[in-house]
């Protein structure tokens, strides 16, 4: 079988998306099918998103191959091979406000219709499942439900010395809570500082520290608190001492379609506190101190039980590990295959 895969997301500037597709690729590289070879497809100079998928993946897509895949949310028009599609949430339609209009727009055009027309769409969560059979008229029977994975090698409770060290790196010499991904308002940035500020009426030298890159302007930082530290794009190497080494991981978000930071703090043995959008109660419930999303004084007094129990904290610290050994870039990527061949053969 001969597969294409749209890899112009795993180009700089990258996202989640390209956790994604990463991991499948691994998975496929650790499965080693003998009958499969995959072309992954990338633009020789900067392109934009629209035109690289309607024009430049649709003649791709006649070169022969036997199913194309698209990691990023809608397909090319009149492919002229089998199509899957990673839709991986519908934000875009749910929440129009949270998005660029030009860019939002042209995802609120393009998904429902790719997504009627791929012979197969792939989404990671039951909620997304359900909104692309209500909001977009997708028959059930043609989504698949495949999980999400984990880098098991990078992601892993790290050691005293190297959290000691990770944190001398970056000048981390006080207590702090951590926040992990892109800086935009629906990630509630402004919920942590919020409830940062009332955590430091008990604890004053504690600091909130936010790693990620900047996707659109916060009103909150426009004139940040000085116990506020942003590293910007850490390497992924130090991410598990800075996950384990932080009082609590944030994730306040008001809606993903997933979340690897989430997922990557509970495999590092790190106490996270979730908002409680439909994604982190799926996938994360049982090891994670959830809250009212949207609520930065539920926010603080999550952070409060974390932070004034140690025994809750350690239960946290060891549900997380063991909730996050089941997310398997493998098995993803054979699931994966197994819908490949099946669109193959249609």
């Amino acid at each position: 079988m001969r597969l294409g895969v749209d890899g112009k997301c795993l180009l700089p500037p990258r996202a989640g998306i390209a956790r994604y597709l990463e991991g499948v690729l691994e998975g496929l590289e650790a499965l080693a099918p003998a009958d499969l070879t995959v072309e992954v497809l990338q633009p020789r100079r900067p392109r934009r998103t629209l035109p690289w998928v309607v024009w430049d993946l649709r003649r791709a897509s006649a070169r022969g191959l036997d199913v194309l895949h698209c990691p990023f949310y809608y397909p090319p028009p009149a492919a002229r091979c089998p199509v899957t599609v990673a839709i991986h949430d519908l934000l875009v339609l749910e929440h129009p406000e949270w998005f660029r209009p030009r860019w939002g727009n042209t995802l609120r055009a393009m998904i429902p219709r790719g997504a009627r027309r791929a012979d197969a769409v792939i989404t990671g969560s039951r909620c997304v499942a359900d909104a692309l059979v209500a909001t977009c008229g997708v028959p059930r029977e043609r989504i698949r439900l495949i999980g999400y994975g984990l880098d098991h090698r990078r992601f892993a409770p790290p050691g005293a010395a190297q959290v000691t060290a990770t944190r001398r790196q970056f000048g981390l010499d006080r207590p702090y809570l951590l926040q992990v991904g892109a800086i935009e308002p629906r990630r509630g940035v402004d919920l942590a500082i919020a409830a940062a500020a009332a955590a430091r009426a008990t604890t004053p030298e504690l600091e909130l520290v936010l790693i990620g890159e900047p996707r659109a302007p916060v009103a909150a930082l426009d004139a940040p608190p000085p116990w506020l530290r942003r590293l910007g794009r850490v390497d992924d190497a130090a991410l598990p001492a800075l996950y384990a080494g932080a009082e609590a991981v944030l994730a306040p978000s008001r809606g993903e379609g997933f979340d690897f930071p989430v997922l990557e703090a509970l495999a590092c043995g790190a106490a996270v506190v979730a908002s409680d959008i439909p994604v982190h109660v799926e996938h994360f419930a049982p090891a994670v101190e959830l809250f009212t999303a949207g609520n930065s004084e539920a926010l603080a007094a999550a952070i409060e039980r974390v932070r004034g129990d140690s025994e809750r904290r350690v239960r946290l610290g060891a549900a997380g590990p063991q909730l996050a050994h089941r997310f398997r870039w493998e098995e993803a990527a054979r699931l994966h295959l197994e819908l490949w061949r099946e669109v193959s053969r249609r």
